[in-house]
């Protein structure tokens, strides 16, 4: 029987407690209500709780954020995700829930169906996370038992060897990385070098569809890889489908059993299939071929072409996950700008028009497209650290005091203090770190001068403050195109890298639709 989450409700107020215990009851979880710190306590104590919903004001003599800190210092049967609720959007409550790991916040008033989204994401980032351990487990567990394997096979002789140790650094290679394109793109690159085959083909799952595609391949005319499509149905997938093995065929198109298959048209000749199968689910199969007229295939081989299958299966789960995983911290990341934006309006619109600015100058300065892409997201994110920033600072409609000022400073550091636990983002989190950084090195946070500021950063930082000048302000009327150009031009070489304002000015210059409606 499948156990139902457990889910602890923890508000002091029984009229509003009682309401949210029955809209989670009804997704078929077990609902537990607290509505003191005490009987909190002694509910996680005895449950494995699996996600705690608390008020961050509750009566008695600690706050909700001190609970959820003495919850996770606590040996509880449960390690559960935390969602705060609040009231007051203009506290430091989410400063200090993002820094003792709360998962997501509600602000009051808000419908049942945002706490039914806000549980179910929790309980999928836990289970994710948990799968993550378990696979990570997992892949080391293996790591070292081919080690172990390694040690027992050092008497054999030298060609067999070489041939171990090769799939032993292909697996290595492989699980080095979490991005699928590179993981599939390594599995056809070291097969093929390996075997010296015509093509070596990865085919995944489609579920949807009820077929296995191309998603990677090496040796196949695009146009063949686009449409190899092999359904469930096939002879191929029904034999490795009930055999779990590697099979090999000598000649497709002379083989009485796929004569009425496709197989011969995609894959010719000389075929060796293995299945890709992680968690006893195949989720693929790795196909090496020669064409009609080639060599054949040595036992050996297809022997090898089994081994790598089984470390790729592992290797290409675990970058799925890794996806899934981005994907969900970049929702987390998504529900921050928008309390950001919540508190300040104008940092919304800011953020697209300094993202567009700086998209189109890097692409025009010649900028790889990696590079655009992650300048992209470094804009979008570049004021995050303001979710730190007090209201009264951020809307003041006069000019900052020197202690003010001192605080909006810190802007950029928040904000590479909320990014920093998200590694896939190491590059755009420099960004962020940089663009308030001058060009003559009297910027902040760290004073870096010149070439030591990446050349992304000093694009933000021109995009950045062309916008701030040519926007109103509840500070600051709007300049002029031409006044802010202007000003772009005197601070060129002391805050802004000249090259990079000659380029920009340049750009609007000849596309002045850019500007929209500046």
């Amino acid at each position: 029987m499948e156990t139902k989450p457990k889910i602890l409700i923890i508000e002091d107020e029984h009229l509003f407690r009682v309401p949210l215990m029955k809209t989670i009851e009804r997704e078929g979880c077990e609902v537990f209500g607290a509505g003191n710190s005490r009987d909190a306590f002694d509910i996680a104590l005895k449950n494995p709780i699996d996600v705690v919903v608390t008020d961050v004001r509750i009566a008695g003599d600690i706050d909700g954020l001190e609970i959820i800190k003495r919850m996770k210092e606590m040996n509880t049967p449960g390690k559960p995700s935390y969602i705060v609720m609040t009231g007051y959007a203009g506290d430091d409550a989410p400063v200090r829930a993002i820094r003792i790991g709360v998962g997501d916040f509600l602000f009051k008033p808000f419908e049942p169906e945002q706490l039914i989204f806000s549980v179910k994401k929790s309980l999928k980032l836990r289970s994710l996370e948990q799968q993550k351990t378990a696979y990570i487990e997992q892949i080391s567990k293996m790591s070292k038992e081919l080690e172990e394997y390694n040690l027992k096979l050092e008497g054999m002789v030298e060609a067999k060897t070489h041939a171990l140790t090769t799939i032993f650094e292909i697996s290595k290679e492989i699980t080095s990385s979490l991005q699928l394109d590179e993981v599939l793109a390594t599995i056809l690159e070291r097969t093929s070098a390996l075997l010296g085959v015509t093509a070596c083909s990865v085919l995944l799952r489609d579920e949807i569809n009820r077929e296995f595609f191309v998603a990677a391949s090496r040796g196949l005319l695009d146009d063949v890889a686009r449409k190899a499509r092999i359904s469930f149905g096939e002879p191929l997938v029904e034999w490795i489908t009930v055999n779990r093995d590697t099979l090999v065929i000598a000649d497709v198109g002379a083989d009485e059993r796929f004569k009425n298959s496709q197989l011969a048209a995609y894959f010719p000749g000389v075929l060796v299939a293995a299945p890709l199968i992680f968690k006893n689910n195949l989720i693929g199969i790795l196909i090496v071929n020669h064409a009609t007229g080639g060599k054949s295939i040595a036992t050996e081989d297809s022997t090898l072409v089994k081994t790598i299958a089984d470390h790729a299966s592992v290797a290409i789960a675990n970058a799925r996950l890794y996806s899934e995983l981005k994907d969900v911290y970049l929702q987390v990341i998504a529900t921050l700008n928008s309390i950001i934006e919540i508190k300040d309006n104008y940092t919304k619109t800011h953020s697209e028009r300094v993202t567009r600015y700086a998209t189109m100058l890097a692409q025009v300065m010649g900028m790889a497209s990696s590079d655009v892409e992650t300048l992209r997201l470094a804009c979008q994110l570049h004021d995050l650290g303001k979710i730190g920033i007090h209201d009264q600072i951020l809307t003041k409609p006069g000019k900052l005091t020197p202690a003010e000022w001192e605080e909006m400073r810190q802007h950029p550091s928040k904000g590479v203090e909320i990014l920093r636990p998200l590694s896939f983002l190491s590059e755009v989190i420099s960004l962020v770190e940089q663009h308030h950084e001058w060009f003559d090195g009297r910027g902040y946070p760290h004073g870096l001068k010149g070439e030591a500021i990446d050349l992304r950063a000093r694009i933000m930082a021109v995009c950045d403050s062309f916008d701030a000048m040519t926007t109103r302000r509840a500070y600051s009327p709007a300049l002029t195109l031409e006044d802010a150009a202007n000003e772009l031009v005197r601070c060129s070489g002391t805050q802004f890298d000249p090259n990079v304002v000659s380029a920009f000015l340049e750009a609007i210059r000849t596309n002045p639709d850019l500007l929209g409606n500046q």
